[in-house]
């Protein structure tokens, strides 16, 4: 290490084994909070008077200046850990037992910053050797490393249920105030607000389809009404670069059409609401990450430093599966895998949603009218494991298109054929083309903490826009509300 003092408090380390020696039932119940590794050394009696009482607290039997005198014997360390001079040394250090885990929190502290120097020791020495290959991996591996001794270290205990139940019981009624009784993030629509109550804080929320189904339109509306809530929402875009996200969101927003956007050719009154949909959005708290293939380390670092800035309120990643790793991996699920539980820890340490778009693997193709299932989640079970939340997209006319055979629809589907006319009717009046609306299923397939279900969207693909069903098409896929 560095030259400069090894982090250390001798006297804390001294009040902790004096209490478990003075008072056998207070060492019983603390002495699983701290661990030899947390002892500095820089008195190596400590250490060997620790682990005597460990080995005795394995073996329940009492902690108390003679069992511990009979324990250094039998593991002929009585002479190095201070011979019995030394533990009445540490019973008379201690005035009151009852403040042992105050002094234990100033050991691990300690620990904790002396797991630190070394750490950024040993990255000081790697850049000095030149042992790297690539310096965005370098940096990023030195934050991923600090960051899990940061984790590992947080001295988080137990709550009494009671003031738990008061912080569930506010939050209850603030649901109850809620209209639809959202506990999370609006998602902005009314089935989906009934099955998830919203997007909850801490959620990994995974939205899988096949290519070309609608994930990123739909992740981009979802992004819209929970900035136009008022949330601050980061979004990632691993795939498209930011000005087609931008084409996309505008074209959402000012219900211009993405031909006329993409190729300049407006008519009517589009060039004015363009502009009016740049001033709404000008108003938002909405931040576009457009880095191709982002490295995790990288993708955490940003969002954790954007949080700090501006308390996010949702995060979303388009997708999942062009996340790389900074670390070597023998296959590309233990590398999924790592991505689903680092976003996972990521939700939970930001207090925010996190939801990722994920693709679907070809055997979707081959299910029955080729609706996806759980099984179909590409490359890991990792993906359905770390999520709270897992949606399924399904498009009808997507088969279609592509001319394959579906099977004979069921009588929802043909009555539901007759009723979806009259909302193509209306969106046609506004100047949408009849032939780009689809109906869309999300299938909530997992829900840790609520309804599993089918949701029916209506997608407009000529503005990117996802629409609720009228009441009549819900009530015909039997989602209506009750």
């Amino acid at each position: 290490m560095a030259k400069y003092p090894i982090p250390a408090n001798l006297e804390a380390e001294r009040v902790v084994l004096g209490a478990f020696l003075l008072d056998s039932e207070q060492a019983r119940m603390s002495i699983s909070s701290i661990d030899e590794k947390h002892f500095s050394g820089e008195d190596k009696r400590n250490i060997l008077i620790f682990r005597a009482m460990r080995e005795l607290n394995d073996l329940e039997k009492p902690i108390d200046s003679t069992s511990v005198i009979d324990q250094l014997s039998n593991n002929k360390t009585l002479e190095d850990a201070g011979g019995v001079s030394y533990l009445m040394e540490l019973l008379n250090s201690v005035i009151n037992p009852d403040n042992v885990e105050y002094y234990i929190n100033i050991v691990k502290d300690q620990a904790l910053l002396r797991d630190f120097l070394k750490e950024t020791d040993n990255f000081q020495n790697r850049y000095i050797t030149g042992n790297y290959d690539d310096i965005h991996q370098f940096t990023n591996s030195t934050v991923e490393t600090l960051s899990q001794i940061a984790s590992a270290n947080t001295n988080k205990s137990f709550r009494r249920a009671g003031d738990i139940s008061f912080e569930v019981a506010k939050t209850i009624e603030e649901a109850k105030r809620s209209s639809g009784g959202l506990t999370g993030v609006n998602t902005g629509y009314k089935r989906l607000n009934k099955l998830t109550h919203g997007w909850q804080k801490g959620d990994l929320v995974i939205l899988a389809a096949r290519p070309s189904v609608g994930k990123t339109a739909f992740a981009l509306n979802l992004m819209l009404k929970a900035a136009q809530d008022g949330k601050n929402v980061a979004f990632f875009s691993c795939e498209m670069g930011e000005d087609k996200i931008m084409q996309r969101i505008i074209s959402c927003v000012a219900r211009v059409e993405m031909d006329h956007i993409a190729t300049g050719q407006l008519y009517g009154n589009d060039k004015r609401m363009i502009t009016q949909a740049c001033q709404q959005l000008d108003k938002l708290n909405l931040f576009i990450d457009d880095t191709p293939t982002p490295k995790l380390g990288d993708l955490v670092a940003k969002a954790k430093k954007l949080d700090a800035d501006h308390k996010l309120g949702m995060i979303a990643i388009d997708y999942l599966n062009l996340i790389t790793v900074d670390r070597k991996m023998n296959s590309r699920q233990e590398e999924v895998a790592l991505v689903t539980k680092t976003l996972k820890q990521l939700a939970r340490n930001l207090e925010c949603p996190v939801i990722a778009l994920c693709q679907l693997n070809r055997a979707a193709e081959q299910n029955d009218n080729h609706i996806p299932m759980l099984s179909n989640l590409k490359e890991s079970g990792s993906i359905e494991q770390d999520a709270d939340i897992v949606m399924l997209m399904h498009r009808r006319d997507y088969y279609k298109n592509q001319g394959n055979n579906l099977k004979d629809q069921n009588p929802a589907d043909q009555t539901m054929d007759e009723n979806f006319q009259a909302q193509v009717d209306a969106a046609a009046e506004e100047g949408k083309n009849r032939n780009d609306i689809s109906v869309v299923n999300i299938n909530v397939a997992k829900n840790r903490n609520g309804q599993v279900g089918p949701c029916t969207l209506l997608f407009s693909k000529a503005y990117s826009l996802f629409d609720n069903p009228s009441e009549e098409m819900a009530k015909k896929y039997g989602e209506a509300d009750d």
